[in-house]
């Protein structure tokens, strides 16, 4: 008999297939907004309870003290991107410990430095990581050199399996846990969360009367708050770009002023700020069957709508700050965070940052938007994923973790306190709905479906999806629905993404026209890939 997991990923399957074939379909209705609802207990109350949860069941039920007992007293290694939601984790771990007598150490690295250890211990077989947190296009690399397992034989086991622990009916988007966890149908990890890429922007100088009314003076339209199409980006981005001494929404700045920051260093960053203006142009590097990543297509990374991406990008770099070529996103952030640009876009895994007081010089300043609309209003599919090594000495042991890890208390909490959770209740939590940024994130990952609430022109914060950007039409749909754009997974992306990010940043800095540059990228895929699909 075919597990309930395996039954899911055929509905997966399924669904995905269907949906493709809807593409013209009207929009679906959104979502109502959640009525109110009696503030929750904060989020030290909701720890308490999650203490009290993790106390011992009765006997006969299922306990995680329990499950977890051979392993007291021994230490869970796991490594993961230092960033907001990792740091929540470790925060919270502490439930975990005390329920169980394990130790759980997280190690916290950069993107790229997390990538290279991980890969650097299953090459070796080393086993010092015992669960590892990795982004999903890594996914295929993994699997097909055999370095990670497959979860069913955990999640199937009634000795480890909390009986009240499913995921599948809670999931944000099925097609977004297909292309992050699951490779050719089969599941290898549980989201540590789903992530994407949106506009942040300064809603507080977009809507000053000022600003509004010399925007249209200078442009002949609304200043749009915020804008939803490339032109409208453009615009922006010129007009908010001032020298100190200026005046910019009623005060004298005492710092040059840019309207936007770009990603533009010789960094993963440069070819995933690429690749948001490629899929709304209409373009993809790779054409991929029915959306799968782990699928080969026709190259397109040098494709007309490619190279007029390129060159859209470059047409914006004078309205960035000095040292654009170098910015990676933590320099993104940092622009952000101190108040020199307008708007950027950026992670959702980092938004926590920006409005943390803190940290941020912009909290309470900024909301936040989908990526700008060109042929396609589009949001690309990004996720960092629990995988069990084969190299795992305690494999059963981070199973237990990860189980605990996405319960609904866990993932609220974490939630709080700078998460990105993938699981539909964490949001229905209604402080967690009042996070500015949740309900843009939710919208985006649900294809347009879920709306937990809208921010009108002139709201006093940044709470909400805003309206202009709701209501905003794909043209690839003729609806308002969001298209979700799969990236690579295959064994190769490694090798193509690294030529993508010469050849961007090639293009970048002009030193060779941007058609050449994408030419040259496009006959090292050639050479790289075994199929190009025709």
């Amino acid at each position: 008999m075919k597990s309930k997991l395996l039954i899911f990923l055929t509905l997966v399957v399924l669904g995905s297939l269907v949906l493709a074939g809807c593409g013209g379909a009207e929009a679906p209705a959104p979502a109502e907004e959640p009525e109110e609802e009696a503030a929750e207990a904060p989020a030290e109350e909701a720890e308490e309870e999650m203490e009290e949860e993790a106390e011992e069941a009765a006997p006969g039920e299922w306990s995680l003290a329990e499950a977890a007992a051979p392993w007291e007293g021994e230490t869970l290694h796991l490594i993961g991107e230092a960033l907001p939601p990792l740091e929540a984790l470790e925060e919270l771990k502490g439930e975990f410990e005390d329920a169980t007598g394990v130790e759980v150490v997280i190690e916290g690295l950069g993107h790229e430095e997390a990538l290279e250890k991980v890969t650097l211990d299953f090459a070796g077989q080393t086993g010092v990581y015992d669960l590892v947190l990795q982004p999903h296009r890594a996914l295929g690399k993994f699997v097909e050199a055999g370095w990670v397992q497959p979860i069913d034989k955990f999640y199937n086991d009634p000795a480890l399996r909390n009986p009240d622990f499913s995921f599948e009916d809670d999931l944000l988007s099925e097609l977004w846990f297909r292309e992050t966890n699951t490779y050719h149908d089969e599941v290898y990890g549980l989201p540590f969360h789903f992530i994407s890429m949106y506009l942040w922007y300064r809603y507080d100088w977009f809507e000053h009367p000022d600003e509004m009314a010399a925007f249209e003076e200078e442009y002949g339209y609304e200043l749009p708050s915020p804008p939803v199409t490339w032109e409208e980006y453009s615009d922006t981005a010129e007009f908010f770009t001032r020298p100190a001494g200026e005046t910019l929404a009623g005060e004298v700045l005492e710092q040059d002023v840019y309207g936007h920051a770009w990603g533009a260093a010789r960094h993963v960053t440069s070819w995933y700020d690429y690749i948001n203006v490629l899929y709304s142009f209409g373009g993809r590097e790779i054409y991929l069957p029915d959306n799968r990543g782990d699928s080969y297509g026709p190259i397109g990374i040098n494709s007309e709508e490619a190279v007029d991406a390129m060159n859209y990008i470059i047409s914006t770099l004078p309205y960035s700050p000095p040292g654009t070529l170098t910015y990676t996103w933590d320099e993104k952030q940092a622009a952000s965070q101190t108040g020199l640009v307008a708007m950027a876009i950026q992670w959702d895994d980092a938004t926590f940052a920006v409005e943390d007081p803190s940290q941020s010089e912009v909290s309470g300043k900024i909301a936040y938007s989908g990526v700008p609309i060109g042929e396609e209003k589009i949001v690309q599919i990004e996720g960092w994923n629990y995988h069990i090594p084969t190299s795992s000495k305690k494999p059963e042991l981070a199973w237990l973790f990860i189980q605990w890890a996405m319960g609904k208390d866990v993932q609220i909490a974490q939630m709080k306190k700078g998460g990105e959770s993938a699981l539909r209740p964490t949001y229905e939590d209604p402080e967690v709905a009042q996070i500015p940024y949740a309900a843009t994130g939710v919208y985006l990952k649900t294809g347009g479906e879920w709306v937990l609430s809208t921010r009108e022109h002139g709201d006093p914060t940044g709470v909400g999806v805003p309206r202009r950007y709701l209501e905003a039409v794909n043209p690839a749909t003729g609806d308002t629905s969001v298209t979700l754009v799969s990236k690579p997974t295959f064994p190769e992306e490694e090798v193509i993404t690294e030529a993508m990010v010469l050849g961007v940043n090639i293009a970048l800095r002009e030193e060779v026209p941007a058609q050449e540059a994408l030419d040259d990228v496009a006959a090292e895929f050639e050479r790289i890939l075994p199929s190009t699909g025709g």
